[in-house]
């Protein structure tokens, strides 16, 4: 208990020093009765030898596919398949049959470029057609295959796929990362075959190899037959998913075999090579006693040597690990314990000490920002234009003069609507139907007041833009910046327009006028303004608004600013779906 007691005790480094002693010394006294080295010399350079011919047979494969993708690539761009698979509509049936048989030419190429395609086809929805290089006659397009073989792969990293018996590599266009419907798909069927007697070639007498992958079915070139295929199987399957690349020795039923496995990470296929161990080890019988008993206590000793730095180091760094992903998932009430008192203990209490300063920081700084976001949005509800202001009520003496009641009663609504929303207290956020409905409002009245000088055009919200919740009063500052700004000096023939969209996830709302009096360098400088607020001495409302959805959503949100071809303003509010 004392010597335990007092190993505890040690720092990491005198703990990882006797460790290593007491794992290796047993290794070291059997080192010692192996006298002999030349034994040991003539497997390793077997093993080079096996090793270096899996990798060669497995480059061969690579460049082999690889001329065969990239073949097909170029082919993605080929005039006649755009033509047949975009504008086959519009073009005349000579044309169709003269650009099919072009396309067909060059599928005969590509069947061509490598001894193991057995098919080179393009399936075309457009025309409903099929298009071979083994066929003679362009055939009905199989939807079923078709939507198969159109699924989103990497095609530098798992480019195969598995149908049946069948293996396909192919290349849908457009890419289903960028549009749902694809005009055509390019593909290429490979035969298993020619993988079988190229395998075969690669192979020794009585030897093996074996392609598998997890998009393909598992080929076997060997010279058994019927059991000794399923036994070759059942080795790669015990096998499984084990990542080996030096040499190993299986035992398939009666026999030992020496096997090398190389993967490769472009097509993720492997292919294991089986050697009978009889061919290359009648030599070496008289070592296999002392490697047996090395391998048994190498086993042994790994396993005590996992367990105790499994329990020294390993579990104590993985429990540290686990906690820091909580921290990255915002969880700060961590508290770790440690019940040794080594390098991993000061470690903990630091850990400790650090993700509660953490907690503190973060509820502060998110208070803080609250806060500032809060006073912003109270200080632009308190914000009533004065000219905007005196103007309204000027128009509406004049109606009254002119006893114009019916345009006196539709801006006193207007009005009344449009201080309603402006002064009322409410929630910070609303849905995006009623943010552009206080826009329409404010629009409304400019128009009032404007008469035929500005023209307004305010295009249909998408239907699913209206529940959207956004921060409230963001968009018709930036409308009444575009009033301010640029068109009320305008004698004629201004107008302003607002338009909103719905693109991938986000929500897209654009302002612009033509004004015309934009430069590129006032463009940069009012960037530059929206890139540091900080630095700016008064707060606009362009700014206001763009602080505003930062400190909501994060570098996601924002406004950005553009010159449109009039030389007016173009404002683009962008506010993220994520959490709506």
């Amino acid at each position: 208990m004392f010597i335990f007691n007092k190993f505890n005790s040690l720092k990491i480094y005198p703990k990882l020093v006797l460790t290593f002693l007491l794992v290796l010394s047993p290794i070291y006294i059997i080192g010692l009765m192996m006298n002999e080295s030349g034994a040991q010399h003539v497997k390793e350079e077997i093993a080079h030898s096996l090793d270096s011919r899996v990798n060669l047979y497995m480059e061969l494969l690579d460049s082999d596919f690889n001329r065969t993708m990239e073949l097909m690539k170029e082919y993605i761009n080929d005039e006649d398949l755009l033509d047949l698979s975009t504008s086959a509509e519009i073009m005349s049936e000579l044309e169709k049959n003269k650009a099919i048989l072009r396309l067909k030419q060059r599928l005969n190429i590509l069947k061509g470029s490598s001894k193991f395609v057995e098919n080179a086809f393009v399936m075309i929805p457009l025309i409903d057609r099929t298009v071979s290089s083994n066929v003679d006659a362009i055939t009905e397009l199989d939807r079923e295959e078709f939507d198969s073989l159109k699924k989103l792969k990497n095609l530098y990293e798992s480019p195969f796929i598995q149908m049946g018996d069948q293996i396909f590599i192919s290349i849908p266009y457009p890419d289903p990362s960028i549009s749902k419907e694809q005009t055509f798909v390019l593909a290429v069927e490979v035969s298993r075959p020619q993988l079988a007697s190229a395998l075969k070639s690669f192979t020794d007498s009585g030897g093996a190899a074996v392609l598998d992958g997890r998009n393909i079915p598992s080929i076997v070139a060997e010279d058994l037959k019927g059991e000794g295929q399923q036994l070759f199987l059942q080795e790669m399957k015990d096998i499984g998913n084990a990542n080996f690349t030096s040499i190993r020795n299986v035992k398939i039923g009666d026999k030992f075999y020496m096997v090398a496995h190389k993967e490769s990470e472009r097509l993720d296929i492997r292919m294991s090579m089986f050697v009978p161990s009889t061919e290359i080890n009648n030599s070496l019988q008289d070592y296999q006693r002392w490697l047996l008993l090395l391998s048994i206590a190498s086993l042994a000793l790994i396993m005590i040597f996992s367990y105790l730095i499994f329990r020294m180091i390993h579990q104590p760094l993985k429990n540290l690990i686990q906690n820091f992903r909580n921290i990255e998932k915002g969880n700060f009430d961590i508290v770790l314990k440690y019940p040794l008192n080594d390098e991993f203990g000061y470690l903990y209490d630091q850990f400790n000490s650090t993700v509660h300063q953490l907690d503190i920081l973060v509820h502060e700084v998110y208070e803080q920002q609250y806060r500032a976001s809060l006073s912003e949005l109270r200080h632009l509800q308190s914000q009533i234009n004065p000219h905007f202001l005196y103007n309204t009520y000027f128009i509406l003496y004049r109606m009254a003069k002119l006893r114009d009641h019916e345009n006196i009663i539709l801006l006193a609504n207007y009005l009344g609507e449009y201080f309603q929303f402006i002064t009322r207290d409410g929630a910070d956020e609303i849905p995006f139907g009623k943010e552009a409905k206080h826009a329409k409002n404010y629009l409304d009245i400019q128009t009032m007041r404007f008469a035929n000088r500005i023209r307004v055009h305010f295009d249909k919200i998408p239907e699913g833009a209206l529940p959207i919740i956004v921060p409230r009063l963001i968009l018709q500052p930036i409308i009444e910046n575009a009033y301010e700004h640029a068109l009320e000096k305008k004698p004629k023939d201004a107008w302003i327009n607002v338009n909103t969209k719905l693109k991938e996830n986000y929500l897209i709302v654009t302002v612009e006028d033509n004004g015309g009096e934009l430069t590129n360098e006032k463009i940069v400088e009012l960037n530059t303004m929206l890139q540091n607020p900080k630095e700016v001495a008064e707060s606009t409302g362009i700014i206001n608004v763009h602080r505003r959805i930062q400190i909501k959503y994060g570098g996601k949100g924002g406004i950005t600013l553009s010159m449109n071809e009039h030389n007016g303003l173009k404002v683009e509010i962008i506010i993220p779906l994520e959490g709506n």
